[in-house]
């Protein structure tokens, strides 16, 4: 029997997001990524075929019931996300200059001739448009463009693989952001609704991407929250509205290198995370943070400062991809991701929050709720309190406790299952199920007896408890002290 180490998981606030592949879909593996602190499993539509993804969802939701721990299930979706056709032999050498030509006909073999997974784009190529291949270690400008055919020369060498990526930055091609393939996922999804958490929407544009999303959902009674990936040039020019729109923000740092300089990556991602605090959206920071633990079981130097600043500049969650889906070594992963996270969150107790110079939570609760959040987070400053505890119907509350970043633990009191799977994505928030009771005294005895019996809290230690409404009064809020026996 399988038991997770409740102290250590809320000791570390950050959330964790593991990519699940080949390495990680055991049973097994799947047990010990949640034993080493992972809240949130993705399911990367990308690859896999539907009765894999099948298997492994049942594993988690299996694995997590053992656990006694809600975790939560991203799935993501693919998107129009352009990729390279198979090549003869695999791979071909660009040298400098060299030319090649891209073909619609998706059975072409031709010597130099190359096919993609969009068959329009040689036709909707211009003369002058840069071509980057492979994230952008290949470049090729277009020098022709015919029916059915578009030549390009080579401007940065390299080699091609087969099914590698494809991205026109400053390109604006009318794609739909969800395809033929998304759709089919999306019906898969409708099979597995009770389980499936977060659907992840890739190559955002515009919030109509979001709304187009938001009604296939509907259609197919699918309660999943959304989460964007920011991932285009477009999406950065429309991101207010797009977060607004938004259940939850994704800084996929991989395409966005790619689509935009990448010199200019950094400084989207503080403006992307800022904004997602201010607007109240969990975010997470994505792509590449441990890249070298694929291969190795140990970051380089600049990873670790990567993972420490994202947890710095407000990242709900931080995301492992290939190296806890096909590296050798995806728990060692997880446990350096986690120590990275606690370090930062360690620094992060000096901060301004910290001392109490809190902002506006604008926009998410009405002005007595922030009151009382605010009410709760100084009441636990002064008794220096272990924990909050708040009642969390919609999450709500919740969240806006989460992104104050108290010193304390938040217990989250949740009214379903949902609701505690996607809080599962925020920031220092342990989410179980409500009791049926119906006072303070007695939702906070419950509170103190759950904490007390997984090492949260010690006797002579201070409680807060946050509720939502007061009983027979709809427009107050409560905040209580409790102490530990």
């Amino acid at each position: 029997m399988y038991t997770v180490d409740v102290a250590q998981a809320v000791t570390t606030r950050t959330k964790i997001v593991a990519t699940i592949g080949p390495a990680s879909r055991t049973p097994e593996a799947l047990r010990r990524l949640l034993l080493a602190g992972v809240n949130v499993f993705r399911l990367n539509f990308s690859h896999g075929s539907h009765a894999e993804h099948s298997d492994v969802l049942s594993r988690i939701r299996a694995v997590s019931r053992e656990a006694g721990q809600h975790v939560a299930i991203l799935q993501d979706l693919c998107g129009p996300k352009m990729r390279l056709g198979a090549i003869p032999g695999d791979s071909v050498e660009c040298a400098l200059g060299e030319e090649f030509s891209l073909v619609a006909d998706p059975d072409a073999t031709g010597a130099r001739e190359l096919t993609c997974s969009y068959r329009e784009l040689a036709n909707d190529l211009k003369v002058g448009e840069t071509v980057l291949l492979a994230d952008g270690t290949v470049a090729m400008t277009v020098t022709e463009v015919r029916p059915g055919r578009a030549r390009l020369k080579v401007t940065q060498p390299g080699r091609l693989r087969s099914r590698q990526g494809v991205n026109l930055p400053g390109s604006d091609l009318a794609v739909s952001s969800l395809t033929d393939k998304d759709l089919a996922d999306l019906d898969w999804t409708a099979r597995h609704a009770a389980d499936v958490d977060f659907v992840g929407l890739s190559f955002v544009r515009s919030p109509e991407d979001v709304a187009s999303l938001r009604h296939q959902l509907a259609a197919r009674a699918i309660p999943a929250r959304v989460v964007v990936k920011i991932e285009k040039p477009q999406a950065v020019a429309q991101l207010d509205a797009i977060v607004a729109a938004a259940d939850a923000v994704m800084v996929a740092r991989g395409d966005l290198g790619v689509e935009m300089d990448v010199q200019r990556v950094p400084a989207i991602q503080k403006r992307i995370i800022a904004l997602c605090n201010h607007a109240h959206r969990p975010v997470i920071t994505a792509t590449q943070m441990l890249n070298s633990m694929e291969h190795a079981n140990r970051p380089t130097r600049a990873e670790a400062s990567d993972v420490f600043n994202a947890v710095l500049d407000g990242s709900d969650a931080v995301m492992l991809s290939g190296e806890s889906a096909v590296g050798e070594y995806p728990f060692e992963a997880v446990n350096t991701m986690r120590d990275l996270c606690a370090q930062a969150e360690a620094y992060l107790k000096t901060s301004r929050i910290a001392r109490g110079e809190l902002p506006p939570l604008a926009g998410l609760i009405d002005p007595l709720t922030e009151a009382a959040v605010d009410a709760a987070c100084l009441m636990a400053g002064r008794l220096d309190a272990e924990l909050i505890v708040v009642a969390a119907k919609t999450g709500r509350t919740a969240l806006s406790l989460s992104n104050r970043r108290p010193g304390a633990a938040i217990l989250a009191l949740a009214h379903s299952e949902r609701v505690a799977c996607a809080l599962s994505l925020c920031w220092g928030i342990t989410a179980t199920l409500a009791p049926d009771v119906s006072t303070a005294e007695q939702l906070m005895a419950f509170a103190i007896d759950w904490a007390r019996a997984r090492g949260l809290v010690r006797p002579g230690q201070h409680a807060v408890l946050l509720r939502e409404q007061v009983a027979g009064h709809a427009d107050a809020r409560a905040v209580l002290a409790g102490q530990v026996r």
